[in-house]
């Protein structure tokens, strides 16, 4: 079968110019051309690296979905961006790629005449689409408590099972030294009590009753952020901030607070604490506070959080959150001290992650 040349139309401009042009792939065709919109162009990425042939740079994220399916858990790829890609390229250059990948295509061109242009990104505008993609491109955030990390008068809602959407409220099984969760189903008072099992509810509140210290170390808050800081800045943490990590974790890794304003600002010093020294608890950690967040009844406190789990991962959905959080704190003539370190902290992330 004879070749025919593409033959690029006169009135285009800039075709050896490199950009990010947008291209879209027709799903529901079937075969390979189904499921993974970049499936076809990673593998003539790879034939080229073999082929000693010149490559070129693509952006196609995915997302690990988490389902349950029959009481059990499984992870699905699926594409963040449905059927399109963006690929770094000239207009030249990715018409001589479609000689091989034929059923990729540019987006409609737009504007009009001599002026018109094929769809692309700006380094700029796909560097800010990768920092918010790479926010999903990992395992959705669930979290399922461990019965010894929750306390008495949390409030749960039931996922799994005939009380399915129940609203319940823990409590603690007396004797033997057990600590199997408990909960009293509201609504349900010929079923006083409901056992059930990690990964059968979701936090919806935490109790607010009891106080296991009067106040947290904030000198210790404020050493761990700027810790932080040197690490990013370093690319590994100092024996300063090593020290300081350590602290944190001795002092509050084995204790349950049951006031939801200690809970939540020790469990924020230990994802630095964590996050600093590079512990296989900091994944742990962050899915919990993660799922935790939206239950947070106090402003400030979820301000918090927000703001740690953004310093501490670098995801534009919890800038999102702590920025909102703390609009309105710079319009107040005097916040009070508190305040006024998280926004500095929250300035600081900014800073440091280049927003």
């Amino acid at each position: 079968m004879p070749a025919y040349p593409i033959v690029l139309p006169t009135n285009y401009r800039d075709v050896d110019t490199v950009r990010w042009y947008i291209l879209r792939l027709p799903l529901g065709l079937g075969g390979m051309y189904s499921g993974d919109p970049s499936s076809q162009l990673r593998r003539e990425m790879e034939r080229r690296e073999r082929n000693a042939e010149s490559v070129y740079e693509f952006f196609a994220p995915t997302y690990v979905e988490v389902v349950r399916r029959n009481g059990k858990l499984f992870k699905t790829d699926r594409p963040l961006l449905y059927n399109y890609v963006f690929v770094r390229g000239s207009e030249r250059g990715i018409y001589d790629l479609k000689k091989t990948l034929p059923r990729y295509n540019f987006m409609s061109r737009v504007g009009e005449g001599a002026g018109s242009h094929f769809p692309y990104l700006s380094d700029s505008e796909m560097q800010n689409l990768r920092w918010v993609a790479r926010s999903y491109c990992g395992v959705l955030p669930i979290y399922s408590p461990a019965s010894d990390s929750l306390c008495e008068g949390d409030r749960v809602r039931v996922t799994v099972g005939p009380f399915a959407g129940a609203e319940a409220v823990v409590a603690r099984r007396p004797g033997a030294g057990k600590r199997d969760v408990m909960v009293r189903v509201m609504g349900c008072m010929w079923v006083p009590l409901l056992s059930v099992e990690p990964g059968q509810y979701e936090i919806i509140g935490l109790s607010g009753a009891g106080r296991a210290y009067t106040h947290l170390n904030g000198d210790l808050a404020d050493r761990l952020h700027a810790a932080l800081g040197r690490r990013y800045a370093d690319g590994a943490a100092d024996e300063e901030g090593c020290g300081d990590a350590r602290e944190a974790i001795n002092l509050y890794a084995g204790i349950t607070f049951d006031s939801e304003v200690l809970r939540c600002k020790a469990s924020a010093m230990l994802l630095m604490a964590y996050k600093i020294s590079g512990s296989p608890e900091f994944e742990k950690t962050l899915s919990a506070l993660g799922a935790i967040l939206p239950a947070v009844s106090a402003a400030q406190t979820r301000a918090l959080l927000a703001v740690t789990l953004y310093g501490c991962t670098d995801d534009s959905r919890y800038y999102d959150q702590a920025h909102r959080l703390t609009a309105s704190w710079r319009e107040e003539p005097e916040p009070k001290k508190s305040k006024q370190l998280l926004l500095r902290h929250l300035d600081d992330y900014d800073r440091w992650f280049g927003h």
